[in-house]
């Protein structure tokens, strides 16, 4: 069996979740590839078959071991050298995941060990290696930017990694250096993190992989990015803007705005939750809401009461691309987009300047 190949790659923890998903799509573009994980069994059934495509070298051990780097290292030579390097192999720690005040400090090292030192010490193994251009790219976690309660370990190493990986592209402007959070998808590790907790409805790791597949083949410098939104449809901005305003005196604010104002009347609702009406201001519109209904949305979209007597809120055409369009200018989703029973996608967040504002996308449906 002939293979034609030019470009090759090494991954580690390869045998499932993203790194067999990536080592599946890049046998399919014939790279050869150098695949790593603690499990041997698991890497060789892996090994078995992407052999089918291309070139596969598969090491199992564990890259906190020096020998077993100096195996990855003689199989990159053997290979004619590195186009790219994949640090995927994580370690996530205690599930479900402790406070740092009761975290072990012998297990936090053990997360350093794999998640910070192994992807360095791995590229020192291999710097003679590397091709002039290789891309490397470190796989983080929002949870390396984002301070979440319990994840203080998992997410101060990937924290870690990510001030490594700019300092790292820094010192080799040569080289495409990525830090990329994957989002979260269903696999072994994300089912660890939340022990006894349905998954199903995240994403698989394929979702994931074609923005991988942008940064090893395509032009982006070096940087933090999100996978997933590396590949997503260009955001094509906002259809209506409409400003909610919670009143305290709602039947005198419907007759101030509607009758002196002279804004139209849109739309109504009334329910024993609580009253709104819709107004239109030409080429927007005003929506009040009683305190009632006002708490009511905040828990349909947030889960609590967050938001203050004005909130901005946006139509768009596809709230998943609004959404990243937006966390990419800097805005914090206060929750996950929600179907509410009006049947709206909505999308909670809040503006760098503190601004809440939700996007929410039209149903279709009759």
């Amino acid at each position: 069996m002939t293979f034609q190949t030019n470009r090759t790659a090494l991954i580690t923890g390869a045998s499932r979740g993203l790194g067999l998903a990536l080592a599946r799509e890049l046998a399919q573009r014939g790279w050869q590839l150098i695949l790593d994980a603690r499990g041997t069994t698991a890497l060789k059934k892996v090994q078995k078959e992407l052999a089918r495509q291309t070139f596969v070298t598969a090491i199992s051990g564990d890259v906190t071991d020096p020998a077993h780097r100096r195996a990855l290292a003689i199989a990159a030579r053997a290979a004619g050298g590195l186009d790219a390097v994949v640090n995927n192999a994580s370690f996530l720690g205690p599930s479900p995941q402790p406070e740092l005040l009761d975290y072990p400090l012998d297990v936090l090292e053990q997360v350093y060990r794999v998640n910070v030192l192994a992807p360095l010490a791995l590229l020192q193994a291999v710097r003679s290696e590397l091709k002039p251009a290789v891309r490397v790219l470190n796989i983080s976690s929002d949870a390396g930017v984002e301070a979440y309660p319990g994840w203080g370990g998992y997410g101060s190493s990937k924290a870690a990694l990510e001030q490594l990986s700019a300092v790292l592209a820094a010192e080799n402007p040569a080289w495409r250096v990525y830090w990329i959070d994957p989002g979260d998808m269903q696999t072994q590790m994300q089912q660890e993190a939340f022990p006894g907790e349905d998954i199903s409805d995240r994403p698989l790791p394929e979702t994931s992989v074609p923005g991988l597949i942008e940064l090893l083949e395509g032009d982006r410098p070096s940087g933090r990015y999100q996978a997933r939104a590396l590949t997503e449809p260009p955001y094509e901005g906002a259809v209506e803007l409409r400003v909610a305003y919670t009143v305290d005196n709602f039947d005198q604010a419907v007759e101030f705005y509607q009758n002196h104002l002279g804004l139209p009347l849109v739309d109504q609702w009334l329910s024993p939750e609580g009253r709104g009406v819709l107004l239109s201001a030409g080429r927007a519109t005003l929506e009040l809401v009683d305190p009632p209904q006002a708490a009511l949305i905040d828990r349909i979209e947030v889960g609590r009461r967050v938001a203050g007597p004005v909130r901005l809120a946006f139509e768009v055409p596809d709230v998943t691309a609004a959404t990243a369009a937006l966390q990419a200018g800097g805005a914090k989703p206060l929750n996950g987009a929600v179907q509410t029973p009006w049947g709206d996608f909505n999308q909670r967040l809040q503006a760098p300047d503190g601004m809440q504002m939700t996007l929410f996308q039209v149903s279709t449906q009759d």
